[in-house]
């Protein structure tokens, strides 16, 4: 019973990991869904000059507030560009559309070696950038006249007859994010604001991969975190909840959102396909919201997933980086993790250590484990003499009873317990998962190297050596282990390394080397219990002879 209990154990520790892969969880229903019409142009507004506002009374309540229209045309007659930059982020602006055309996080690299650019080349007439306003003719793309402020800019545009658009964006201080005020009366009032069109390029490696989350929307409404997959979304979806926090983009180390100070009246989700190639095609989210009046007050914020600078935001941002169930145990792993990459100064050489440092601790619990195994080996001789007497009496309660019976009776005579092999194992698989979702999500590793050909921590290993050396150290892990069950459990045991190696694959070169480096010192520890039992005689022979003498070779 014991070691049926073990393997299902295993088995459903290897599908719980095949089917988060394979199989991602759905994404959260939609909280509410509008008619997905495009807007009606509302009736135009007056020619006359509205009186100004005060703006003081404005910023309390931007909402009861009219804007001020100009009864004169303000166009500009040639495209410019407006550059903003601070110590993590260069911003670059255009004043066709008044959107952003590049987003670079100079702390952090693209993979062609220069600052990482948020904003996504899409080949589409559809593609609205970030801040551009959304019309019913499609994206805006008028020539806004260009006002430089300190740290910031100012885009008016009007056609001297109602309709107008003024845009406000300015650095928001030292850190991520733009402060962003958006102001449009007329026609331009019925407009959405665009997040944007995808999020960053990637290379053809990451965009392959399976494991890779990126360009996915993103929505903290109404107190609930939505996930929109790119490749799920199959239609427009129209959102009107109650309160917005952010809606955006994010992928498994970045994120832009839009932080609207109050919330939006709709936020609209919509997919595009586009070639790119002969017959492959890519899909992209479109993701805006529909002001309130036409008027938007917020912070555009786009900044890498660092767990410090996440808590640090905080205001719902922090629940973009999701280390799953067992997330306090991730992070304690994390902070472990860039302690003694402080000490080393290599995220490879920290993984092994980090691996060492906790089966030292769960050592106790493993070498607990082995011995009841070992226990139960040698009693399944007379487990086997009470299943055989019993083998024609299956179908009758009373004979299954009275055979458990004398099973319990004889675990109690050898003094086993049955649950005291997988206990210790049960009690580590919240460490395994922990680490497993942290190596899929940490930055830290994305593009950290580790040595010779591996050169990124985040992306799988590109000779696949790391693979291979983890299926055979599993192999072996199971040849030295204690042997048990019937021969067709040790049948489906024996296929585990290479239904993990092949898995594996595909994963991070980061979570490879743990599981490399776990099986490694497993099987020292493993060694080293074996002889504190004496199931090991020097040189290794005792042991071999006797399991050739026990027929269990």
């Amino acid at each position: 019973m014991e070691k049926r209990l073990l393997l299902a154990f295993v088995l459903s520790a290897a599908i719980l990991l095949a089917w988060s892969v394979i199989f991602p969880p759905p994404q959260r229903p939609v909280p509410t869904t509008a008619p997905a019409a495009e807007p009606q142009a509302p009736v135009e507004q007056p020619s006359e000059p509205a009186e100004a506002v005060d703006e003081t009374a404005a910023g309390h309540d931007e909402e009861n507030v009219e804007p001020v229209v100009s009864a004169e045309a303000m166009v500009a007659t040639t495209e410019e560009s407006v550059a903003l930059s601070n110590a993590v982020m260069e911003i670059e602006l255009t004043n066709r559309g008044a959107a952003i055309t590049a987003y670079r996080l100079l702390a952090y690299d693209g993979d062609d070696g220069q600052p990482l650019d948020l904003v996504q080349t899409v080949p589409l007439d559809e593609v609205a950038r970030p801040l551009q306003l959304i019309t019913a003719e499609g994206p805006d793309d008028a020539l806004y006249l260009v006002e430089r402020v300190e740290g910031g800019a100012v885009f008016r545009w009007s056609d001297g007859r109602g309709n107008q658009a003024v845009k406000r964006i300015a650095l928001s201080g030292d850190g991520y994010g733009l402060d962003v005020e958006i102001d449009t009366a007329g026609t331009l009032a019925a407009s959405r604001v665009s997040v944007g069109t995808g999020m960053r390029d990637l290379a053809e490696v990451e965009q392959n991969s399976r494991l890779a989350l990126w360009g996915e929307g993103v929505l903290l409404a109404d107190g609930e975190v939505t996930r929109f997959k790119r490749r799920k979304v199959k239609e427009r979806q129209v959102l009107a909840p109650a309160s917005v926090t952010f809606a955006g983009f994010e992928d498994a180390y970045f994120f832009n959102l839009l932080r609207p100070e109050s919330g939006p009246s709709e936020v609209w989700v919509e997919p595009y396909d586009f070639g790119v190639g002969e017959d492959e095609t890519q899909r992209v989210l479109r993701i805006s919201v529909a002001p309130r009046r036409g008027v938007l007050r917020g912070q555009l914020l786009g900044a890498p997933k660092e767990y410090d600078l996440l808590q640090e935001i905080d205001q719902g941002v922090e629940k973009t980086l999701n280390f799953g169930l067992f997330g306090p145990i991730s992070v304690f792993f994390l902070k472990a993790l860039r302690w003694i990459y402080s000490v080393v100064g290599n995220y490879g050489v920290a993984i092994i250590l980090l691996t060492l440092g906790i089966r030292i601790l769960l050592f106790p619990l493993m070498h607990t484990s082995t011995v009841s195994m070992r226990k139960m080996a040698k009693v399944q001789p007379k487990v086997k003499e009470i299943q055989a007497k019993y083998k024609k009496k299956k179908s009758d309660p009373q004979a299954r009873a009275k055979m458990n019976q004398e099973m319990m009776a004889l675990y109690k005579e050898e003094g086993v317990n049955p649950m005291a092999g997988c206990l210790p194992l049960l009690v580590q698989l919240p460490l395994l998962w922990a680490l497993y979702k942290l190596f899929l999500s940490a930055i830290e590793l994305r593009h950290a190297p580790f040595l010779l050909w591996i050169t990124d921590l985040s992306a799988k290993d590109p000779l696949y050596v790391t693979p291979v050396l983890m299926t055979a150290t599993m192999w072996l892990q199971q040849r030295l282990a204690p042997q048990a069950g019937d021969p067709q459990q040790q049948r489906i045991m024996r296929m585990m390394p290479l239904i993990f190696g092949i898995m594996f694959l595909q994963f991070p070169s980061g979570l490879v080397l743990y599981w490399l480096a776990n099986n490694v010192i497993t099987i020292i520890q493993q060694e080293i219990t074996l002889h504190l039992v004496g199931e090991r005689k020097r040189g290794g022979s005792g042991a071999k002879t006797k399991k050739r003498k026990d027929g269990k070779a």
